[in-house]
């Protein structure tokens, strides 16, 4: 067994090696637990196997434990005196055992990484902990620590700052060659920070309750873009330029919808707006009224087209729902709706019949290899067929997809208002799936409840998929 020590370490943290006692790097983390007193030794009673193996793999260890864990282990033995120095995996996370003030947080990271040997390279280094520091420049330190993690060739970066409000990053763009992966939560951008086209091997960009207030999202090389929980400008909209993206996921954002700009290598969105922002104050029941300049795209920089559907066109599964009600910008973007020449799978909530068919009906019609439609409808005000009726919007339509086999039809209850849903489906020779509350009801209990004049599609009497 690997013989274990608590101790308390003493002494005050610097900034610089200047003047530092050798062998006693513990010296500079003495803020790191006041609870740690020297207490007991567990003495070993067999040989030692952890401390004979390779340095590699020690340092590979020391990477699964908090920074201030790790750095403790200098005083084990003389075995174990420099090992953290080579960790190529640092975490300083508020899951240690220590809690500091800015200024502690300042002085123990800044001495980690100068103690550090100079020519270890780093794999992975996560910052997450409370950080609330006063001054004017109050990102000077976390900007220090991130350049100095892309000097050392770190291959995923992740920055969690939580505090009472997110810590405002107007900094040049970063830096590297190596990094792959980027998480950044709880901060606020500006200026062109977000442009990473000077990180060609980056791939994993996820940003969660952050405030982006800059004017372009670009990489050339990103394949995972993840923007949940986060607030755009509401002035001006954030364009979306990330030509090789092939997982997107945009979820309940606030502001101004970002505007996504055409890729051809998209294969999956999930997009979920919640902002008041997009909603018309024309129509009725707050719907696009089409004529308005929010509805025409007359009231900020991008007019006359696309801000969303355009950039998905190329997606083979696609996943469109609003979490509030009168959003309006997928209806908007009808008024301009690209063809998805490449979509299989489709899944819609309430927008897309929120005052009429119309939108259900346009998304099918330009999407002419479509397979899959599930429909996730919660319970809506019910409405006669006058609208559906003057459209045409009842009739089957022979510009829906041939290829569309399944239908997927989630709600709380089957009332009228779903059952004129599936009066409209069943025009297609498709199996109709109806689930009630996470329960499959035959198709038949339908027409027979609400009287409607459907035909059960022959090859599907239960409603029930094999």
């Amino acid at each position: 067994m690997l013989a274990m020590a608590r101790v308390r370490v003493d002494g005050n943290a610097v900034l610089s090696r200047q003047g530092l006692p050798r062998g006693r790097a513990h010296h500079l983390f003495d803020e790191m637990s006041d609870t740690h007193r020297a207490e007991k030794v567990l003495v070993p009673s067999d040989t030692d196997w952890i401390s004979a193996l390779p340095d590699g793999v020690l340092g590979h260890i020391l990477g699964f434990l908090p920074a201030d864990e790790a750095v403790r282990t200098c005083v084990l033995s003389r075995r174990w005196l420099h090992q953290w120095k080579f960790m190529r995996r640092l975490r300083v996370t508020s899951h240690g055992v220590w809690k500091k003030s800015a200024d502690g947080i300042n002085k123990f990271i800044s001495s980690l990484l100068l103690l550090r040997d100079p020519g270890a390279a780093l794999d992975e280094v996560e910052l997450e902990f409370t950080y609330e520091p006063s001054g004017n420049d109050v990102a000077s330190y976390p900007n220090i620590w991130i350049r100095h993690a892309l000097l050392r060739q770190a291959r995923a970066l992740s920055v969690t700052l939580c505090g009472e409000y997110n810590l405002v990053f107007n900094v040049p763009p970063l830096v590297s060659r190596h990094l792959r992966k980027l998480q950044l939560s709880y901060l606020d951008f500006n200026g062109n920070v977000l442009d990473f086209s000077s990180c060609p091997s980056l791939e994993v960009l996820d940003m969660t309750e952050c405030i982006i207030g800059t004017s372009k999202i670009s990489s050339h090389s990103v394949k995972r873009l993840s923007i949940q929980y986060c607030s755009f400008c509401h002035d001006v909209r954030t364009r979306i330029s990330v030509p090789s993206l092939a997982d997107l996921q945009l979820a309940s954002f606030h502001g101004k919808a970002p505007m996504l700009e055409t890729n051809t290598s998209l294969k999956t969105a999930f997009v979920s707006p919640c902002s008041v922002d997009e909603r018309c104050q024309e129509g009725d029941s707050k719907e696009c009224c089409g004529t308005c300049a929010k509805c025409c795209g007359n009231d900020d920089d991008h007019r006359n087209g696309c801000v969303l559907l355009g950039g998905l066109s190329s997606a083979t599964h696609l996943k469109l729902i609003t979490e509030s009600p009168g959003q309006f910008i997928f209806r908007r973007d009808l008024k301009w709706c690209p063809t998805f020449v490449k979509l299989k799978k489709l899944f819609l909530d309430d927008w897309c019949v929120e005052a009429d068919l119309r939108a259900l009906v346009c998304m099918l019609e330009h999407s002419p290899i479509l397979e899959q439609l599930t429909l996730q409808l919660s319970k809506g005000p019910e409405r006669t067929l006058e609208r559906e009726q003057k459209y045409g919007l009842m009739e089957k339509s022979t510009s829906v997809s041939q290829h569309l086999k399944m239908v997927n039809v989630k709600c709380h209850e089957v009332d009228q208002r779903v059952s004129k849903i599936l009066k409209f489906l069943s025009t297609f020779d498709i199996d109709i799936t109806i689930e009630k509350n996470g329960q499959i009801i035959p198709f038949e209990e339908v027409v027979t409840n609400f009287g409607l004049s459907l035909e059960v599609p022959p090859h599907d009497q239960s409603g029930v998929q094999d």
